[in-house]
């Protein structure tokens, strides 16, 4: 839920009759949401390890910082304004979800790095993954090749 205030209170965060309120600065928005605590379901428990292995990947610091400065270009596209993606992490994740959709052979829950050399994937540097189309291609997109 968008909120807006009627006299400028743009910096107001916390919880109040039962909504948590969420300022974010850099869309300049505050949101609101009910404070309630998630449950456990089985999508929960799938997402939840296909998340913890592919961190368990463990990017290169150069690899990190290639997607880093790929997101600020990628939240400047046009189409990507309202909702902008937040940490290289997010991006990371957008990326491999997007291979595994674009290869159902792929299962995250186990895929390794060694995998990922052997069967040359295009997850190995952003350049590849903005080749196979995996990822949108922004300005100057060819100087991120530093590899997983």
């Amino acid at each position: 839920m968008k909120v807006s205030f009627q006299y400028g209170l743009a910096g107001y965060t916390g919880k109040a009759q039962g909504l948590v309120y969420y300022f974010d600065r850099r869309a300049g928005r505050v949101y609101a949401r009910r404070n309630t605590y998630p449950r456990l379901t089985q999508e929960n428990e799938r997402v939840g390890s296909i998340t913890k292995n592919l961190l368990a990947l463990q990017p290169t610091a150069e690899y990190k910082e290639n997607l880093s400065l790929y997101l600020m270009k990628y939240n400047s596209l046009a189409k990507n304004y309202a909702k902008p993606l937040r940490s290289w992490v997010n991006l990371f994740l957008k990326l491999m979800y997007a291979m595994a959709k674009a290869d159902p052979g792929i299962n995250l829950r186990t895929i390794s790095r060694t995998y990922i050399y052997d069967h040359d994937l295009p997850c190995i540097s952003v350049k590849k993954a903005v080749e196979a189309g995996l990822l949108p291609e922004v300005y100057d997109y060819q100087r991120y090749d530093a590899e997983m």
